[in-house]
């Protein structure tokens, strides 16, 4: 759809309420003009490396969470190399009398972080998202150790309090990790100016007085798509900020690192008259399992919530990034067409962030076996999981996750698993698991053109895909989970532990 079609009217003076957290706490309303919202430069993130203090902090009245790095509200990008620990100590601060209503009830205001993707030991003080829980005025002390065979590239981190991860990862307790290195794959990416864009949800009401104008600025059409009758609650911003401009010249190359940090919001990316040069999906390295093929190229790419994207994109002329319209399904929610920045043929307003040199001798490569996949694809699968919801929850092999609940399932650690994800509803969910990367090799039962290794895989609507599952790390022992990571289908119920031995 043209851009001119839904173009902000001129002379608009309404105005949208951001939140801003002062350094003793206190948040504020930061008033910005709604017609001068794509007038600003993206900012980059801080960026930390270990050790970290992050706080968890809300508004006493509101119940809205948010992260708090440094006295500022902007949560971090973090930094690490294969080999390192990432220390972290997380404070939360919030308020023990929270008004905010949760998946299940009111907010307890409990809260940890998850390492999404990393290969790392689901057990204390790693990534523990079951016994590793932080109440209000309580502290907890995080020691992640990144193995030296850990995939380089775009990971994140988030809340994952079951009841509770959906409100608080939807009001932006999120931030990118880089595991550095990705430049021993693609080595022309070291030389670019890099872009970590971080894509979180700004969340209103339906009857919101700011809604119509929210989604004018970022041109959702005024027709919807897709099977969904329900309301938009919410538009993407990156980087905190609605519809910025991304500095790119004409013609000039930059290395862009994308994460989904939605809850629920699908992102099916595209650059006006571009294509991207996928360097990494998930944060795992095209080349790292297939060394004859570092790159692709993809008109458009689609990212579930919790997806990453690394891509090489190019400056064009008048160019916008946007989400394109993603079907969910008829009981799906709605997922519209809108503009997420606008390319503008300025100067970068900094170098490229490159902290390793290029080291192809330290470059890892893990192809799999061909013949091996032939093997899976002719077998059952080894392990089912089955999607399932009514109007009391959302389910895996017909059970709703307990906090005390006895692993699902079993996997001896060496190996590779076939697993097959059933749905048998009538809206899309992203499958994730913890620890592991899997590969995705099948939808429905026919072989995808380009398998994929991924740690988070859209499921269909009534269809299936067919996984092979990387359980072969020594270092992933004890009880994970995997769940749906629409959030607020997991914080209802959809996840289930697994006991890797």
């Amino acid at each position: 759809m043209s851009a001119d079609v839904f173009r902000r009217p001129k002379g608009v003076t309404k105005v949208i309420h951001y939140f801003r957290r002062r350094a003793f706490g206190t948040l504020t309303f930061l008033l910005v003009p709604l017609a001068a919202v794509a007038s600003h430069n993206i900012s980059d993130p801080p960026v930390a490396h270990s050790p970290v203090t992050l706080s968890a902090v809300n508004d006493p009245a509101t119940g809205r969470t948010a992260f708090s790095y440094e006295g500022r509200e902007v949560p971090p990008v973090i930094r690490a190399a294969p080999g390192e620990s990432i220390r972290i100590t997380f404070q939360n601060k919030m308020s023990s009398g929270a008004q905010a209503k949760c998946a299940t009830g009111p907010c307890m205001n409990m809260s940890n972080l998850h390492f999404h993707g990393l290969h790392v030991s689901p057990n204390s003080p790693q990534d523990d998202v079951l016994s590793m829980m932080a109440m209000p005025g309580e502290s907890l002390e995080y020691k992640v150790d990144i193995p030296m065979n850990q995939p380089p590239g775009l990971y994140w981190y988030h809340p994952h309090a079951h009841g509770e991860s959906n409100k608080q990862v939807r009001d932006g307790m999120s931030g990118a990790i880089i595991i550095e290195g990705i430049e021993k794959y693609v080595p022309e990416v070291a030389g670019m100016r890099e872009r970590v864009l971080v894509l979180r949800d700004r969340a209103f009401e339906p009857r919101d007085p700011d809604a119509a104008q929210l989604m004018r600025a970022v041109e959702v059409p005024a027709q919807g798509c897709g099977g969904s009758t329900d309301q938009l609650e919410s538009v993407f911003t990156v980087n905190g900020a609605l519809r910025p401009r991304i500095p790119i010249a004409v013609g000039e190359k930059q290395f862009w690192q994308i994460v989904n940090a939605s809850p629920n919001l699908y992102a099916d990316l595209e650059v006006d008259g571009e294509q991207f040069e996928i360097v990494a999906l998930d944060g795992m390295p095209l080349g790292y399992r297939d060394p004859r093929h570092p790159t692709r190229f993809a008109s458009h790419v689609l990212l579930p919530p919790a997806g990453r994207l690394e891509a090489i994109v190019s400056g064009e002329a008048s160019a916008k990034l946007r989400t394109r319209c993603f079907d969910t399904g008829p009981d799906g929610d709605p997922n519209p067409a809108m503009v997420l920045a606008d390319l503008a043929d300025v100067g970068t307003d900094a170098p490229a962030i490159r902290t390793l040199p290029v080291n192809q001798q330290n470059r890892v490569s893990i192809p799999i076996d061909p013949a091996q996949l032939t093997a899976f694809e002719n077998a059952s699968p080894d392990f089912t999981v089955t999607f399932t919801e009514d109007k009391q929850g959302f389910y895996i092999n017909d059970k709703r996750f307990g906090p005390a609940d006895a692993p699902m399932t079993r996997v001896h650690v060496g190996g590779y698993h076939h697993w097959r994800i059933v749905n048998k509803t009538h809206e899309v969910h992203p499958f994730h698991i913890h620890q592991v990367h899997f590969l995705f090799y099948a939808t429905n039962g026919d072989s995808e053109k380009d398998g994929e290794w991924l740690d988070t895989v859209n499921v269909p609507a009534g269809g299936s895909v067919d996984l092979i599952m990387d359980f072969t790390d020594p270092i992933i022992r004890g009880v994970s989970l995997f769940h749906c990571h629409l959030l607020s289908h997991e914080d209802k119920g959809m996840m289930a532990k697994i006991l890797f031995e």
